[in-house]
């Protein structure tokens, strides 16, 4: 398994990819450090939404994320929604949209087989690296470290943001026992939901009393429903696939349960962008914000001149075997 990590470019900017025979994938880290690209290369299959325009959209910093490229996997850190820091010292500091991380410049260096980053936080004090390398041939490992630079505890969030190629027919396989609890907290489609409305994981009830099979993408419609729910409870095995009805290739996205417990999906059936994808997103934090996370429960902390060690890796099969 021989790999080759090289600058190039993605659109009109300057990217790094790492690819060996099976995989290939760019990386933007003057952009975030992102991945702005996954393809399968025994079928040419690109698994990441890509923007339709054709130079990239840069970010910028405190923006609104929806206004830039929003496309490919972003890394969301120390938030997902914009909230203000409610405890001592940083009591009362903004955090942006889908937070800091995703609009900032990352070092970078090519060691050998791996692909290092690094940046560092503006409004909060910490570091966060990340180690890109092949595991095997068909998965793609990002070991993550992030540091708290002060002498005092930390609450954030980091949730994984790829937003996945979708098609019809397609189904969400989870480690979730039938019947599990999930909470809306968005949905274009009023009938659908609403912020905290409870629902059943994988065949639920909307709020208009009609039957959904949330395992199952829907067909495109460019007026169709955009929702994102979380699961009630932490996610007992740390992995999630997504598997594509016309030829069975699956991508599967695997995690540590322990450091990141927390589960949610996003869903673009197509009215959003004109894209239509789902977002698998593992997260250390529920509720999209580091405030509503703690009134919840389920928020991370990030200790006093210490370091939050994972993992996210990205697998492709054809799928058997999986279910």
């Amino acid at each position: 398994m021989g790999t080759n990590i090289y600058e190039s470019f993605y659109k009109d900017v300057e990217s790094v990819v790492v690819e060996n025979d099976k995989l290939k994938a760019h990386f933007l880290p003057k952009l975030g450090g992102k991945m702005a690209s996954l393809v399968w290369k025994e079928t040419g299959r690109e698994f990441l939404s890509q923007a339709h325009n054709p130079k990239y959209k840069i970010p910028r910093y405190d923006g609104i994320y929806v206004d830039a490229e929003c496309s490919g996997f972003d890394d969301m850190f120390p938030t997902i929604d914009v909230c203000y820091y409610e405890t001592y010292p940083w009591n009362g500091v903004k955090l942006p949209d889908h937070g800091e991380v995703y609009s900032l410049c990352w070092s970078y260096k090519i060691e050998d087989s791996c692909l290092y980053m690094s940046t560092y936080g503006v409004r909060l004090p910490y570091k966060l690296e990340k180690w890109i390398r092949f595991e095997t041939s068909n998965t793609l490992k990002i070991e993550y470290k992030a540091t708290n630079l002060s002498h005092f505890d930390m609450d954030f969030i980091w949730a994984a943001h790829p937003m996945i190629n979708a098609e019809e027919g397609g189904e969400i396989i989870l480690p979730y026992d039938d019947e599990a609890g999930i909470t809306c907290v968005f949905s274009e489609d009023g009938g659908f939901g609403k912020y905290g409305y409870h629902m059943k994981w994988p065949k639920t009830t909307r709020l208009d009393g009609k039957l959904q099979a949330l395992n199952i993408t829907a067909p495109r419609n460019n007026k169709g429903n955009n929702y994102k729910y979380y699961f009630n409870k932490r996610i007992p095995e740390g992995w999630c696939i997504y598997k594509y009805n016309s030829d069975g290739t699956a991508l599967k996205l695997s995690f540590p349960e322990d450091k990141v417990p927390y589960f949610s999906i996003w869903v673009n059936e197509g009215s959003f962008h004109n894209l239509y994808n789902i977002a698998p997103e593992p997260c250390t934090g529920a509720f999209d914000r580091v405030d509503f996370a703690k009134i919840h429960g389920t928020n991370s902390v990030l200790e006093a001149k210490n370091e939050y060690c994972w993992f996210l890796s990205f697998s492709v099969t054809d799928g058997t075997g999986w279910k």
